[in-house]
């Protein structure tokens, strides 16, 4: 996953990429250098529109010639009327200087994956496709059953096998035996064995996940 993020505050900006990990993110600090970028391929923009060269809009409206990459527009503009002329350039959401980090990483979640998503010890779990995202920015492709078996994992601080069997059932409606998730929860464990993360526990005590250190 690769975001382009178009700010002239580079302080915020550093801010911004620290957030968003393990998504990675490329800083420009002007519209030139904005221009430059264009033509890369980009998951999702997020774009101020007070540049030192000239307005985010502009670059809005010439990339809306060439793409339909999704764009966030972050802003002190605050006027429904500039709002509403982000929206009519066609950026897909506004979000209004000063921010929430939290919020800002809610809609990127919901852009790039379309879907709920769940971060723990700098991942993100993406269950509906399958997808764990590292720091390193490597992705990881998992079963609905594994992805069951992370989601529950990353909800609780602790998941006995009970918890685990009902989770799998509500995501992927498959009824497995203690001895099937026993055998999924090895597979998984050796999957994860490259990551920074790792399943700890047992079947007696419950299981966690935990950064791999």
């Amino acid at each position: 996953m690769n975001i382009l993020l178009i700010e002239d505050d580079a302080i915020l900006s550093d801010t911004i990429c620290q957030a968003l990990q393990p998504i990675r993110c490329t800083q420009c600090h002007s519209l030139s250098d904005a221009f430059d970028q264009m033509e890369e391929q980009w998951d999702l923009i997020l774009l101020d529109l007070n540049l030192p060269d000239g307005s985010g809009l502009q670059f809005l409206q010439v990339l809306r010639e060439v793409s339909d990459v999704p764009v966030i527009i972050i802003s002190s503009r605050a006027s429904d009327q500039e709002i509403i002329m982000g929206y009519s350039a066609q950026a897909d959401d506004y979000l209004v200087k000063p921010f929430s980090l939290n919020l800002l990483r809610a809609k990127t979640d919901r852009i790039l994956f379309r879907t709920h998503t769940l971060r723990k010890s700098g991942c993100i779990l993406a269950a509906d496709k399958g997808l764990l995202l590292e720091e390193s920015a490597k992705s990881i492709s998992l079963s609905p059953v594994e992805s069951a078996i992370l989601s529950c994992l990353f909800s609780r601080s602790l998941s006995h096998q009970s918890d685990l069997i009902r989770h799998i059932y509500a995501r992927t409606g498959k009824e497995i035996t203690v001895r099937t998730l026993s055998t999924r929860i090895s597979e998984l464990k050796r999957k994860l064995t490259d990551s920074s993360l790792a399943i700890i526990g047992n079947a007696s005590s419950g299981f966690s996940v935990k950064r791999d250190l």
